[in-house]
């Protein structure tokens, strides 16, 4: 009797406790699943927290490189000299009547700064009267890249062409009993700065030099920019 007593009281506990009841009805399948969905979970969450890290790592780096090009210097583009190579002409064995030419070889040197490459579009060089502005010669710059910290020269040859000695005559000034012509050469270079290959900026840069021809010998003096 004591025996079948005890029985009952433990079958009246099972059945008041359905928690208990339930837990012995999960199936090893629905545990399985349950650990794998939380394992996707923290994965998901995971990979957002990287994602996030390295885009704040990326604005960082750009932000740091921006600053750096903010700093940086601008590529330089110089005119070195300007040397004739007809220089055994003389002005006073030119037709008064007929037009006249001049070659003059220019050296232009452009140098990029430190951590910065130019690519720059074909471009010119030009030379001009000074007081008119009147364009008398142009050579042409191919388009090129410059790389950090690199020093290009560039021998140009620039031919003039001038009008007959009447026309020119205006133009002309006499400094010390001889015939001074005096021009201006001008170089204009536009194109894109990268820092590190990351980063673009569009530039332009030029540069500006007096010349002065003297037409008694036929060479240049006083070139200054």
């Amino acid at each position: 009797m004591k025996e079948e007593k005890k029985m009952s009281e433990m079958t009246g506990r099972s059945s008041s406790n359905p928690g208990s009841r339930y837990a012995r009805n999960i199936s090893t399948e629905e545990l399985i699943a349950g650990f794998s969905s939380r394992k996707r979970e923290r994965k998901i969450s995971k990979c957002f927290v990287y994602s996030l890290v390295i885009f704040v790592m990326m604005m960082f780096i750009c932000l740091i490189l921006a600053l750096l090009m903010s700093h940086m210097e601008d590529p330089k583009i110089e005119f070195k000299s300007a040397r004739l190579m007809n220089s055994t002409n003389n002005y006073h064995n030119v037709s008064s009547t007929s037009p006249f030419n001049v070659t003059i070889v220019a050296r232009v040197i452009l140098t990029s700064p430190k951590f910065v490459s130019f690519d720059y579009q074909k471009s010119t060089v030009s030379v001009r009267y000074e007081n008119s502005g009147e364009c008398v010669g142009v050579s042409k710059i191919k388009a090129a890249t410059v790389e950090a910290m690199e020093t290009r020269d560039m021998d140009l040859k620039v031919h003039m062409s001038f009008g007959t000695k009447e026309l020119v005559k205006p133009d002309l000034t006499d400094s010390t009993n001889s015939h001074m012509l005096k021009l201006r050469s001008y170089a204009k270079l536009s194109g894109t700065l990268h820092t590190f290959k990351l980063l673009k900026k569009r530039k332009t840069i030029q540069v500006s030099c007096t010349i002065n021809l003297d037409f008694t010998s036929f060479s240049n003096q006083n070139f200054r920019c």
